[in-house]
């Protein structure tokens, strides 16, 4: 069995409601996100970039949920 990528899980979170956008505020966006078993604090900053609270390193599936539904080229035009 091969281990379920972070864009796959991304979007099998999304898919399962596991996404919970809390604020969009012009080109900024938070929520939070479940998976393996805890809910991650998620967010978009111009000035920080894509951050999550969860311990991976990288983008991980949580992040990849909230850039599923934030278009940040959009909100910057």
């Amino acid at each position: 069995m091969t281990r379920e990528s972070a864009e796959a899980k991304g979007r099998r979170y999304l898919a399962e409601g596991r996404l919970v956008v809390r604020a969009v505020r012009g080109c900024e966006a938070s929520g939070a996100c479940r998976g393996g078993g805890k809910t991650y604090a998620v967010e978009y900053r111009p000035a920080t970039g894509w951050r999550c609270s969860c311990p991976a390193r990288g983008i991980c599936a949580h992040l990849v949920a909230l850039r599923l539904v934030i278009d940040v080229s959009a909100a910057a035009t």
